[in-house]
Parts: structure tokens; sequence; C-alpha cells
């Protein structure tokens, strides 16, 4: 039997966003042949990072051969989206390709454990907003 191999590409515009950590994106790209020669001439390609609602976030100057790049230092807690532009020698920038949406999370975790250390992990918790709640655990049940 002859192994079959994934091709290199899918020969398909596509660019997708995610999310690796909070301060930290990766985000790739296929494009087809046809619109890797158009872009291929252009003297500026740029991978452009948008905050959702508020406009460009970070610009980077990337090659038409490129296919994926990793984004540090984002703020967690916000909505991204990217676009691949070519920017004409005048600094308009014309998008060809844009991603979906992702969401950082926030760097924290929303509830803060402010009770004593509990080896089962059960007790009552405080959250950032000073509600508190209780956790139970099958612990509970074993000490009984």
């Amino acid at each position: 039997m002859t192994p079959i191999s994934l091709p290199a590409n899918y020969n398909d515009n596509t660019l997708v966003l995610m999310v690796q950590t909070p301060r930290t994106l990766y985000v790739y790209w296929d494009l087809s042949p046809s619109q890797r020669a158009a872009l291929a001439n252009k003297k500026k390609l740029l991978l452009r990072l948008n905050v959702a609602n508020r406009g460009v976030y970070r610009s980077f100057d990337i090659k038409p051969f490129w296919d994926s790049f990793y984004i540090t230092g984002v703020e967690p807690g916000l909505d991204y989206y990217c676009d691949i532009s070519i920017e004409e020698e005048n600094n308009i920038c014309y998008p060809i390709i844009y991603s979906n949406t992702s969401s950082t999370p926030q760097e924290h975790p929303g509830a803060e454990i402010t009770a004593g250390s509990n080896f089962w992990g059960t007790g009552e918790y405080n959250s950032h907003n000073g509600m508190s709640w209780v956790s139970y655990s099958s612990g509970t049940f074993y000490n009984r």
C-alpha cells in the first residue's frame, strides 16, 4: 500500500487567526497560485492585526511565499482579526483577504481563591467581584 501524503496547500484563499495564549496569536494562510503570483510583484505586502471596532493594532511586513506568523505581546481580553494588505506608495493599504475574529482570554481567571488550603479542593471562595460561593468535591463524602 502506498502512503498518501497531504498536499502542501489547497490552492484556496484562506486566512485563519487562532489564539495560542492570552498574549500570543497564530495566523496562517493559504493563497492560490494565481493570488501569490499577483502579489509577487507588489512592493509592500502587510499582515495587519486589527482590534475589532478600533482599527489597526500592528502591521508586519511579509513575503508572498510565507504562510504563517506568530504575533506576540497582544493585549488579553480583546477581539482581533487580521488582513493581508497591499501598501501602495501613497501609504494607502488595500486589504485582499480577511481572517476570522478571535478573542484572547483574560490573563487571569475571573475567580480568585481566597480560602485556606484544603487538600480536597472544597471550601468557600470569594470571586473578584466579592460574591462568595461554595465548592464541593467527592472528598467531602469520603471524609464522612
